[in-house]
């Protein structure tokens, strides 16, 4: 019994950091396909013809995830568009203390037919084991059809 004692609190601590480790990476993966699936919207002329505005594809992005808890508060977005890549520069997520800036912050300019146009979101993830919070990030390029 002694000696699971001495054990225990190293045994749980590592489980724990396992199961953040685990919840970390599925919220990446899931950031990631929320955004390719906010990226089709633009891409294929659905944001543009039904005037769907920064919040409104906010919440479709939030839609598509579970295990982002709070994604309607913590995930931000930032759509630019140009006709090309070379003339977009991607968004910095933190302002100068270092936080996650607010959504009016942040670009949002689906563009026109056969524009390039990067979406990222940013996701402000808290960990169980660490007290700051890292931020994750998903980006998506891609060329609006010519509709």
């Amino acid at each position: 019994m002694v000696e699971f004692a001495i054990v225990a609190l190293p045994f749980f601590l590592l489980l724990l950091g396992a199961f953040d480790i685990g919840l970390y990476y599925w919220g990446t993966q899931e950031l990631e396909n929320a955004t390719a699936y906010g990226a089709r919207l633009v891409r294929t002329g659905q944001v543009q013809a039904a005037g769907i505005n920064q919040a409104q594809l906010k919440a479709e992005i939030c839609g598509k995830t579970v295990v982002l808890v709070g994604c309607a508060s913590r995930l931000r977005i930032d759509v630019r568009s140009a006709q090309s890549l070379a003339n977009i520069t991607p968004p910095s997520p933190l302002d100068i203390s270092g936080a996650l800036k607010g959504d009016a912050d942040f670009v949002y300019s689906p563009g026109a037919a056969s524009d390039v146009v990067l979406v990222s979101a940013f996701f402000n993830w808290q960990l169980l084991l660490k007290p700051s919070d890292y931020i994750l990030r998903a980006s998506t390029v891609t060329r609006n059809e010519p509709f």
